[in-house]
């Protein structure tokens, strides 16, 4: 770049490709963004501590005369009368329990028994305000701009979290919970996003690699935290979980708008100042570069991947600014059919994924080294996305991992419902754990996956309403553990046949490995016309 004539970068995969891929700026874009993945955590998943099960019994009460036997019950106390020989039933109102009672709100609200609903009532409302989020402000992303709304997310989500801490009932937790979902999810779908779009295509599957394993790291951090401090109250636990909101500060002082977000859009002095601030931290000399669109009258052309030239006469087209809405998701029978397999996969994904971590279907009976097992599943997924998605394409490895998980969920069922013994038992855990491992390598590609595939001005209502699917399923899982009492082998048959069922939908979703992230609907169109890059 050190012509004497200034040289035009025609795409903006170019622009990021001269700041080069990885440089400090990019870097420390990536560790700004990575503040999200652990308030995402903390917040979503610190509900399996602080409303933790516990194990009650009936208040003894010496009601029932001399003349009587008592048994004390979980919810039931029966009665016989030694003269008469007649036994009778009561629902008691007051219990015991095997931990202290401040110690999660089931006890402390007495959330057992007739009222083991309300137990699980917070969870699903906090999925329902996910959706609403995902569904609703969102769309302020693409519209005002990814920091902005990001900053905005963590400050109310921690504004609700903080509230949860002080909630006087079980009323004002669930209501504060709803409310904290809602801010949350602006959380994860400004920082999915900004983490595909900070880097040009070569680097996108490494980076969502970096990312999953960030995740993994964040719930193996969740679980130390939740361990140490095992015997503190549960509003003091939350406060604990709350405090990492205070990273945001970082975020606002040293986070970047997205550089791709602000060209599309045509915010050209903006643009070129976040241009020259990430040249000048990677050291890059850009003072002979034009950009397209931005301190310069050329508008973009495209680049013809076939020859790595800069070729091509600018349309008037090309110069627009393309404005979509979320009625553009469904409106041509090309959108309907790809939102409609990448709402179904992040609803099976997120409806297993949820059940595996809220359900009493444990991998071992220790309540923190089940969840520790469950979050050690998660580091595979990173680094298989990273080796399927790239040597064999994203298509490929969604397929793959819904069937392996489907698979396994299905045979660990068979395993536990007919088998008996510790060897039948070794069997299945081993089996449930890959099956989380599948499981969990297709929910956390999603978001890597979703950002990739729609266009920079439906980018962030796509993935919000992809994720909006994914609450319906995360909805449901806290209420899984009812079902399981009932009938042990439906919650494993039914994840297992929605993963197979999945798996075979996948072959439909469009293939983003070697492609740019897409400006338009007609950028998606083009790829199954036009070969990949390399």
């Amino acid at each position: 770049m050190a012509d004497d004539k200034k040289t035009s970068l025609r795409t903006i995969d170019s622009v990021l490709q001269l700041l080069g891929t990885l440089g400090r700026y990019q870097l420390l874009q990536a560790v700004l963004l990575s503040i999200g993945n652990l308030t995402v955590c903390f917040h979503l998943l610190n509900f399996v501590f602080i409303a933790q099960p516990v194990k009650q019994q009936c208040v003894v009460t010496p009601l029932y005369g001399n003349d009587t036997n008592t048994d004390y019950g979980k919810c039931e106390v029966s009665v016989r009368n030694t003269t008469t020989n007649v036994t009778s039933s009561h629902a008691c109102s007051a219990w015991t329990y095997d931990m202290p009672k401040d110690h999660s709100i089931v006890s402390e609200w007495d959330l057992v028994c007739g009222n083991d609903f309300l137990g699980r009532l917070p969870q699903s409302l906090f999925i329902v305000g996910q959706g609403i989020g995902a569904a609703t402000v969102s769309v302020m992303s693409d519209k005002f701009g990814r920091k902005p709304f990001l900053v905005m997310s963590h400050v109310l989500t921690a504004g609700a979290g903080l509230a949860l801490a002080f909630a006087p009932n079980i009323a004002a937790f669930s209501a504060l919970r709803l409310v904290n979902g809602i801010f949350q999810q602006g959380i994860v779908v400004t920082t999915s996003t900004m983490g595909m779009e900070e880097f040009p295509m070569n680097r996108r599957v490494e980076v969502s690699t970096v990312f999953t394993l960030w995740w993994s790291i964040c719930a193996i951090l969740l679980t130390g935290t939740a361990y140490l401090l095992r015997d503190m109250h549960w509003r003091t636990l939350q406060l604990s979980f709350v405090s990492v909101s205070t990273l945001v500060f970082f975020q606002i002082i040293f986070l970047g708008e997205s550089l791709r977000w602000l060209i599309t859009n045509k915010k050209s002095k903006k643009a070129f100042a976040i241009f020259k601030r990430a040249a000048k931290i990677n050291n890059i000399d850009v003072s002979n570069v034009s950009l397209p669109g931005i301190g310069t009258e050329e508008p973009p052309v495209e680049l013809n991947s076939a020859e790595s030239k800069y070729v091509g006469t600018p349309s008037e087209k090309q110069t627009e600014v393309v404005k979509y809405n979320c009625l553009d998701l469904v409106r041509t029978k090309f959108m309907l059919q790809m939102s409609g397999v990448v709402w179904v996969s992040w609803l099976v994904d997120s409806l297993t994924y949820f059940s595996l971590y809220l359900t009493s279907s444990s991998l071992h009976d220790d309540f923190y080294l089940n969840f520790l097992l469950n979050s050690l599943a998660e580091v595979p997924a990173g680094p298989l996305y990273w080796y399927v998605g790239r040597r064999w394409g994203r298509r490929i490895f969604f397929m793959s991992f819904h069937t392996l998980a489907g698979t396994c969920l299905l045979l660990a069922t068979v395993v536990k419902a007919l088998a008996g013994g510790p060897v039948a038992l070794t069997s299945a855990t081993i089996l449930a754990f890959i099956g989380k491992v599948g499981n969990t390598a297709c929910f956390n590609g999603m978001f890597a996956y979703t950002p990739e595939i729609y266009p920079t001005n439906l980018r962030s209502v796509g993935m919000g309403s992809g994720s909006t699917a994914g609450r319906v399923g995360g909805m449901i899982a806290p209420f899984v553990s009812l079902l399981a009492a009932q009938i042990p082998w439906a919650p494993g048959t039914i994840f297992g046949m929605a993963c197979l069922v999945t798996a075979a939908l996948n072959y439909q979703l469009p293939e983003a490995e070697g492609r740019e992230l897409p400006q338009t609907i007609e950028d998606i169109k083009a790829w199954d016309k036009t070969p990949a890059r390399g």
